[in-house]
């Protein structure tokens, strides 16, 4: 069965130098959505301009559906230009007031939300009023869908707390990276709690269902009211790892849709983040082979069990 796993934001170019690579958050999610074999569906908006037809273009040729993603006659398609700093960690320049700033909730939109399995959303396409209230609209409209707020704050000012608090009231799981848990802390001055009571905090607080931090090449960390459990990282030798988190992301809620043990969930998570940060741009090419082979490949030598995921 595939499932309908949804990715409402931003789209946009990735540009290295003179190469550039499809990218925005909730675009590269539902990418490896399709890649680990389900129904990956981006609703986004670009311009109508020569970015704009390449990224769909880019889509058709992947097999991802592009019936969602809106064209702009007014603002251009958006783009990030990225510098890798030392470790492969990426710098990021954000392109502002594009066309992904005004998504519009259509008819289009309003039929989609009675299908959804899942929908990932994020922060990036908030900053602009016109697509935060599709977002806000589209998310209270859906009928059954697991809500994922993967929190990011390019773009955050200060008022845009509220916005930040009204997504966690929204959200069924949370996913952060370490970074961005420091930087919410900050935000909700508990900077000086602990990490762990602040995540219960939040998981009380806000009716989150589950949290997942993610560690980088240290794993990752699952929380819910009842448990809290660590799933170390996948030793590899980093080339880029923008895109890995939304790898994860889709490993993640793939196999939790499919009712999997959270460890088991964990553990597949890892490795695909993993494979990604491995390769160059944010959603490579990769076939079932290639991610079993990869697994079994960085398995711990002492474990002669081989693992099929996908």
């Amino acid at each position: 069965m595939k499932y309908k796993i949804i990715g409402i934001g931003e789209i946009l170019w990735d540009i290295y130098g003179s190469e550039k690579y499809l990218g925005g958050a909730t675009a590269n999610f539902t990418s490896h959505a399709h890649q680990l074999r389900q129904e990956g569906i981006i609703v986004s908006r670009v311009g109508k301009d020569k970015l704009g037809d390449e990224i769909i273009c880019s889509l058709k040729k992947k097999g991802i559906h592009t019936g969602f993603i809106q064209q702009d006659n007014l603002y251009p398609t958006g783009t990030v230009y990225i510098r890798l700093l030392p470790g492969s960690v990426p710098k990021f320049l954000c392109s502002q007031n594009v066309a992904f700033d005004y998504l519009e909730f259509d008819k289009n939109l309003e039929s989609l939300s009675e299908k959804a399995d899942a929908v990932l959303f994020g922060s990036l396409a908030q900053r602009n009023e016109v697509s935060r209230k599709t977002i806000v609209k589209f998310l209270t409209s859906l009928k059954k869908a697991v809500k994922i707020y993967d929190i990011n704050f390019r773009g955050f000012r200060k008022s845009n707390l509220i916005d930040i608090e009204k997504s966690l009231h929204l959200a069924d799981i949370l996913k952060s990276n370490k970074d961005e848990l420091i930087k919410l802390k900050k935000i909700f001055n508990k900077k000086d709690k602990d990490d762990i009571a602040f995540l219960f905090h939040l998981l009380n607080e806000y009716k989150i269902r589950l949290i997942c931090i993610t560690l980088g090449k240290w794993g990752c960390l699952f929380l819910n009211k009842n448990e809290k459990f660590y799933s170390p990282g996948v030793k590899i030798n980093a080339v880029d790892t923008v895109g890995a988190g939304d790898a994860f992301a889709a490993a993640f809620i793939t196999s939790h849709l499919q009712k999997k043990p959270l460890m088991e969930t964990a553990e597949f998570s890892n490795y695909i983040g993993a494979f990604v940060a491995s390769k160059m741009g944010a959603t490579p090419k990769y076939s079932k082979r290639e991610i079993n082979n990869f697994i079994n490949t960085h398995k711990e030598k002492n474990t002669k069990k081989k693992l099929t995921f996908f």
